[in-house]
């Protein structure tokens, strides 16, 4: 999963700085900075996404001589400009691979990502205690100029993560792989199909620490056994868990003890404050995967690099001839 993130990562680098084969300027709406395909942006967008007032305000207040020479001479607005449309192609490439993906019958589900966002914007300002009135202050500092402004911003950052995973996913579903190739990879990278550490582990959760140092201290005592409180206790709990996590204080404890340690009263979660006594059952140590047991890895890890591969070699030659067929309209009265 890890190389799979770097390489998405990469790519997300790569296709924001694109250049294009052929661009029109003419007159849009006044609103609008461009056009792609059938799909317009707005000048808001543009705005928050460049940041352009934000960088302003700061220059004004930073470097008055500097933001004097920016904004009153010629070459200075040739710099905005230039910058401007810098930033206008960002996003057009980007809208342009959203519409690269949907073209492949992948649904990116626009309604639903937008519905989200704006119930998610709601939640957020009431969950924080922000009135309505206080709220375009608020984005204005972000470098929003409207709710509208930041809501669209949302959405396109996030249909353009979701086309790459969902293109990355498409593609490792129609991947196929041969028992040849399984078993060649298997062969050849033996050593790192391996079973992570593990435990199976049970908890029995209690809303305060009194309650869990009591039941804690009658266990001890003999008075009953663990297991007998795990089963008449409602709150009682059990999981596999993986003991890779040395950050994790319980994987510490559990990979440090043995089975049938029971725990003194620990912190279960913090937010809920509530506290639990765990037991040990069994401990999983690494161990070699038979081919079978490695199947679905070898698989995965096949399948992951046909898609780099994909990814790597065909994807730039598809997109670039999905750009050559597309309608891409800058607004003259802005560059």
């Amino acid at each position: 999963m890890m190389k799979k993130t770097n390489f998405l990562l990469l790519f997300v680098f790569l296709i924001s700085t694109v250049l294009y084969p052929k661009i029109i300027y003419q007159p849009l709406e006044q609103a609008i900075f461009a056009k792609v395909n059938d799909e317009t942006l707005s000048e808001e967008l543009l705005v928050s996404r460049s940041m352009i007032v934000y960088l302003l305000s700061d220059i004004y207040n930073s470097y008055p001589e500097f933001y004097s020479a920016l904004t009153k001479t010629a070459t200075g607005v040739d710099l905005m400009n230039t910058y401007l449309q810098d930033q206008a192609l960002k996003i057009v490439n980007q809208v342009l691979f959203i519409q690269f993906v949907e073209q492949k019958n992948i649904d990116l589900q626009r309604e639903h990502i937008w519905s989200n966002i704006e119930e998610n914007f709601s939640k957020t300002f009431k969950d924080v205690g922000i009135p309505d009135e206080e709220i375009d202050n608020y984005l204005l500092a972000l470098g929003y100029t409207s709710k509208t402004n930041y809501l669209e911003d949302a959405y396109y950052s996030t249909l353009y993560n979701n086309s790459i995973s969902a293109l990355y996913t498409k593609i490792i579903q129609e991947t196929e792989v041969s028992d040849v190739e399984m078993t060649e990879e298997y062969q050849n990278n033996k050593a790192s199909y391996k079973s992570e550490p593990s435990a199976d582990i049970k908890l029995i959760i209690f809303n305060s620490t009194e309650d869990a140092s009591y039941t804690y201290n009658r266990i001890i005592e003999g008075y009953y056994t663990y297991d007998e409180v795990y089963e008449q206790t409602g709150s009682a709990t059990s999981m596999r868990i993986i003991l890779k996590d040395d950050s994790n204080s319980i994987v510490r404890t559990v990979k440090s003890n043995p089975p049938g340690f029971i725990t003194t009263p620990l912190l279960y979660d913090a937010q809920n404050n509530t506290y639990a006594l765990l037991k040990i059952e069994r401990k999983y140590p690494e161990k070699q995967l038979t081919f079978e047991e490695a199947k679905d890895q070898i698989i995965f890890t096949l399948k992951d690099k046909k898609a780099q591969e994909y990814f790597d070699k065909v994807l730039p030659t598809e997109f670039q001839k999905f750009q050559e067929e597309s309608s891409i309209i800058l607004n003259s009265d802005m560059f």
